[in-house]
């Protein structure tokens, strides 16, 4: 198994704070390298105007060698020179070509110059200075020339005062540099590495935190929450966790409430259809008395296959194994032959049913079959809570680009307390008079098959008046299909 995930995030922020300190000690010793050997060349350069400023009240060579103390002084700076940089110094006086030259050695020789040496010469007399490399090839290819104008009191040039020194004498070596390099890079790794440690910590505080709740959550304990007050995503992150949780308790609780009502509408019907069978078995129950109860048991077989069907559908709904069959089809005559289907029950309590439509026909786009069966559980719903003598009212309405369904009853009055939870699987209102009348998981299924078509289910209750009501896109009528063009040789009826 791998390091734990403090050890890699500080190993990777340790990683990153020494490429960056290695990368800053690189750039800074090139930086001061370059630095430090300008300021050397500078003092180089600062040598060769001291002797050029002690010999400003002379004007030919031969002045400095017959002047005693003046030789002193300028052998001893000469000998100093080459003692501290390790250069030679050559005092020139040039003059039609010819250079007299008095070398560190204060050796004096005349020699015709170089058209090179010549421009070089020509700069100096003009006021400035010089730095060039391998100006004279027999002192080497290496060594620098730093050439200064040589003035007389006047201002007048008269000479020049010459610096040569090797390329590896001016060279700064980054060896030299360390003893300035290395305390800071040290003390910025030793700061890099508490940063890190912080840093890393405080990452880990958190996931920590998350993966302790998860574990929680592992075990079943889904009342756990996710404590995190470090802001930004990970906070986002625990607080996701955290609704989550929650979701995940209600949908458990959801989950549990929903076994113990399966399982008490099923143990209601089985316990009471194998009473009455032990009691016909048993002879409790008189030959005559027995077509009665069977009506009784198949009513609760019956009851039964509905609730299965009504779990499966929902099953398969709550899966996505429930795909809609889009296609325009006219809703007011589904209504039609859905209140045929039910004339029987309307006749038996003298319903007075009403129908308005606002058209002959109203196409709308949807799935047949599934709103066939939101409609008719409305109606069926409808019907079970209406007193004898009671109206039903059905609607269609075409609002804006959408087609509004209601079915409407002036029955008992669904309480301001239930109306949140009526869509609610097995929720019956009243509890004490819907025993047997159904599954639980009608409005339910009606709820998640408009939900499936985009749309939303309301009701409301007011004294006289229930309604749902649900829309649902219109359209045009379908286009009327072509008969297929008779066979050669086919009968004409």
């Amino acid at each position: 198994m791998r390091g734990g995930l403090f050890w890699r995030t500080f190993s990777a922020m340790m990683a990153a704070m020494l490429v960056t300190v290695l990368l800053f000690t690189g750039i800074m010793s090139t930086s001061l390298q370059q630095v430090r050997q300008e300021s050397y060349e500078g003092e180089v350069r600062l040598q060769a105007y001291e002797i050029a400023d002690y010999m400003k009240n002379l004007n030919q060579l031969s002045f400095v060698r017959d002047n005693v103390t003046m030789q002193y002084v300028i052998r001893r700076k000469i000998a100093k020179i080459h003692e501290l940089y390790n250069a030679d110094i050559w005092i020139v006086s040039y003059n039609s070509g010819i250079a007299q030259v008095l070398d560190s050695s204060w050796n004096t020789s005349e020699s015709i110059v170089s058209e090179k040496v010549q421009e070089q010469l020509q700069v100096i007399q003009s006021g400035r200075e010089i730095r060039v490399t391998g100006l004279f090839p027999e002192l080497g290819d290496q060594m620098v020339t730093i050439g200064v104008p040589w003035t007389y009191s006047d201002g007048h040039v008269v000479g020049a005062v010459l610096l040569h020194i090797s390329t590896e004498s001016l060279r700064v070596r980054v060896i030299d540099l360390i003893p300035q390099i290395l305390p800071a890079a040290v003390a910025a790794l030793l700061l890099g590495a508490l940063l890190s440690v912080f840093l890393a910590r405080s990452q880990i505080r958190p996931i920590k935190e998350i993966d302790n709740a998860v574990r929680e959550f592992t075990k079943g304990d889904l009342s756990r929450r996710v404590e995190l007050h470090c802001g930004g995503e990970l906070e986002r992150l625990g607080s996701s966790i955290n609704r989550m949780a929650g979701e995940l308790s209600q949908l458990e609780d959801s989950r549990r409430n929903f076994v113990a009502a399966v399982s008490h509408e099923l143990r209601s019907p089985m316990t009471c259809m194998r009473g009455y069978v032990d009691a016909m078995l048993d002879g409790t129950i008189a030959p005559q008395d027995m077509p009665k109860y069977l009506a009784i048991v198949r009513d609760e077989t019956n009851r039964l296959t509905d609730l299965v069907r009504d779990l499966l559908d929902m099953s398969r709904l709550e899966s996505g194994k429930f795909p809609l069959q889009i296609s325009p089809f006219d809703a007011n005559e589904m209504i039609r032959r859905i209140l045929i289907n039910f004339e029987p029950r309307i006749e038996e309590k003298h319903i007075e049913v009403r129908v308005d439509f606002d058209a002959e026909q109203r196409y709308v786009s949807g799935d047949g079959n599934r709103i066939n069966q939101v409609l008719s559980n409305l109606v069926d719903n409808a019907l079970k809570f209406m007193s004898d003598g009671g109206a039903l009212t059905v609607k269609t309405r075409l609002s804006d680009k959408s087609v509004l369904f209601t079915v409407q009853n002036d029955g008992e009055v669904i309480a301001a307390k239930d109306l949140p939870h009526i869509f609610e699987r097995f929720y019956k209102a009243d509890k004490a008079h819907t025993s047997g009348m159904g599954t639980g998981l009608g409005l339910a299924i009606c709820k998640m098959i408009i939900q499936e078509h985009g749309s939303e289910i309301q009701v409301h209750s007011v004294p006289g008046d229930t309604a749902f009501e649900f829309s649902l896109p219109a359209c045009s009528p379908p286009e009327p299909r072509s008969p297929k063009p008779a066979e050669p040789g086919a009968e004409i009826p």
